[in-house]
């Protein structure tokens, strides 16, 4: 009976049990939580939220921006994948970097060198702001006399609205 006993107060001892917790600083952690890296390849998020922007492993793996029809707005995945650059840039110190503005053959030759400076120019400013430090930041716009890809559609237009860093 005495063993009937013991093993109903183990057995009860060990349903009850729950998640290991530890409270540090007053702050209780789920010890048995997998660990995510919100600091993945040092930018601030974790791995899936880079492949939800289409980055896949280092965003310095990536050097061309691209940018909507008729626009200089820098989108999330671009603005990611020029700040990396930009703290890499710092890091290295004293590094030239050009910023090459296209876009793509829709508009007159002056508006699209245009459009393709303002886009440079674009960039350079949020990577002076990321942490370029006192890298050069050059800026130069060939318009659409550079294209990605010389087709005439949709697919080749959004490949030759872009800024490409080089460094």
């Amino acid at each position: 009976m005495l063993f009937r006993s013991l093993g109903l107060t183990l057995a009860a001892c060990g349903s009850t049990k729950k998640n290991e917790e530890s409270t540090t600083r007053g702050v209780t952690v789920d010890q048995s939580a997998p660990l995510v890296d919100r600091n993945y390849m040092n930018t601030g998020m974790t791995q899936s939220e880079l492949e939800g922007l289409g980055i896949m492993g280092n965003p310095l793996d990536y050097k061309t921006l691209y940018f909507e029809y008729n626009s200089t707005a820098i989108d999330r995945r671009s603005e990611v994948i020029a700040r990396a650059h930009a703290r890499a840039i710092g890091e290295s110190g004293g590094t030239k970097v050009v910023l090459e503005g296209h876009a793509d053959e829709r508009g007159t030759r002056d508006y699209n060198l245009a459009l393709g400076e303002l886009r440079s120019q674009a960039v350079g400013r949020l990577m002076a702001d990321s942490g370029a430090g006192n890298s050069e930041l050059q800026t130069i716009s060939y318009g659409e006399e550079r294209p990605a890809d010389a087709s005439h559609s949709e697919a080749a237009w959004q490949a030759n609205r872009r800024v490409e860093i080089s460094y």
